[in-house]
């Protein structure tokens, strides 16, 4: 071997060494779920945070399934969302303002993910995860972005974009 060699395994060795002692004052966990408590590998800081604030609780509450406006309105949603957790407040919010500026021509379901109702509601919305359903769709283009209303908010969509999907559903009718 020669010294360059020698030098270059003295490095790896050090480094070895060094990963090895970092892994065991982590707790034995990767550095990017030790500096974020519940956070998954490749998730960004507000979907781990999210997730959190959506994880299902043993004995936990659930919110009554909601009902504004009648069926058969120019605009049917049906949202299965993790109600009682809180997580998807803003998305409930921006729904019900829409219900509120059309009365007439929306009928709005709000199903809380976890609740008694959820099962029948799941199956159609065809996920057994949260999906808002507007006029029987959950993918949208919304100023020439792809939109998929479902699972985290903000991830896949934004809860701005529901009231900019209704209004064009309102409009094509």
């Amino acid at each position: 071997m020669s010294a360059t060699e020698k030098k270059v395994a003295v490095v790896l060795v050090l480094i070895l060494i060094a990963m090895v002692a970092a892994y065991v004052t982590t707790g034995n966990k990767p550095a990017a779920m030790a500096q974020r408590p519940g956070a998954r590998p490749g998730r960004t800081a507000q979907s781990a945070n999210s997730s959190a604030a959506c994880a299902p609780t043993i004995g936990g509450g659930y919110a009554k399934t909601e009902e504004l406006g009648k069926k058969g309105a120019k605009v049917e949603v049906l949202a299965v969302v993790p109600v009682a957790h809180g997580c998807h407040n803003k998305s409930i919010a921006e729904l019900k303002k829409e219900y509120e500026k059309h009365p007439n021509d929306i009928h709005l379901t709000i199903v809380d993910l976890q609740g008694p109702d959820a099962a029948k509601y799941r199956e159609k919305v065809g996920s057994p995860y949260t999906r808002i359903l507007i006029n029987g769709k959950y993918q949208f283009e919304v100023k020439g972005r792809k939109v998929s209303l479902e699972k985290v908010e903000g991830a896949n969509y934004k809860p701005s974009d529901l009231g900019q999907i209704i209004e064009a559903e309102l409009k094509k009718k």
